[in-house]
């Protein structure tokens, strides 16, 4: 399966956000997150009736360098919409 979009993956501490070079979204939880992604796809009309394969890699720079072992914690997802 190929990769489509690649975001970056982030918490804020209340919400989960994504960033692309096109837009950036949030949700509460990760549903919420997905379906912003897929709104925002949809608004910007991207693989209209195909389906598109978001690559979200967790954004480990907002880590502080002390904090970074423990790394293996957090996670990257790829995510199919159909639109």
């Amino acid at each position: 399966m190929g990769t489509d979009m690649e975001m970056s993956l982030g918490h804020d501490g209340t919400r989960w956000v994504a960033r692309g070079d096109s837009f950036a979204v949030s949700g509460r939880t990760l549903a919420d997150l997905d379906a912003e992604v897929a709104d925002a796809l949809r608004a910007g009309n991207c693989g209209k009736g195909a389906p598109v394969t978001v690559a979200m890699a967790f954004d480990f720079a907002a880590f502080p360098v002390w904090m970074r072992q423990y790394a293996s914690h957090y996670f990257n997802r790829n995510v199919t919409f159909d639109l």
